[in-house]
């Protein structure tokens, strides 16, 4: 072998020596901190007031004394104030028990909600959307009900609501 050979063989050695724990390479790093500054979260609000029962001619019902019969439609409307803070914060309207328990002879709508004017708002809300409106759902006694029913059979409609739920923006 001659010199040149050797004293890049040696050379390649004592590299693969000091890089493969014969010694240490050194490695040098810094950090800084960004102060990216703080973040305020949103918030989802909704205040209802008392509801009322109207029938289908528009008369405001009690429901301990009203005696619904096939083909009665009954509407739930209750006055709600909404609050969506965010930038980016969409809200729906649901209706939270769909009676799921309830007989089959029963039917519960989507919920509908109508701004001051009485207008339907078919939208999504919006942080723009601030304000009072009015929510309502209804239920219906199914006119194809069989047999009988009963006179003394009761449906407890106190268990449904309203939620606001954020969800995703549409694109």
């Amino acid at each position: 072998m001659n010199k040149m050979t050797k004293g890049a063989l040696a050379t390649g050695v004592g590299v693969a020596l000091l890089l493969g724990g014969g010694g240490t390479l050194a490695v040098w790093n810094t950090a800084a901190e960004a102060n990216a500054g703080t973040m305020a979260n949103g918030d989802l609000k909704m205040e209802a007031g008392a509801g009322t029962w109207t029938n289908a001619a528009g008369t405001v019902v009690n429901l301990a004394t009203y005696r619904a019969v096939p083909g009665d439609t009954l509407t739930f409307r209750q006055p709600v104030t909404v609050e969506l803070d965010g930038d980016l914060m969409v809200a729906n309207l649901t209706v939270t028990d769909k009676l799921a328990s309830t007989a089959s002879y029963l039917s519960v709508g989507e919920a509908a909600l109508t701004d001051a004017a009485n207008k339907p708002v078919i939208k999504e809300l919006t942080k723009d959307s601030d304000g009072a409106y009015t929510a309502a759902v209804t239920v219906k006694f199914l006119e194809t009900t069989g047999g009988t029913v009963g006179t003394k059979a009761t449906n407890d409609l106190g268990k449904i609501g309203f939620k606001l739920e954020q969800v995703a923006p549409s694109k």
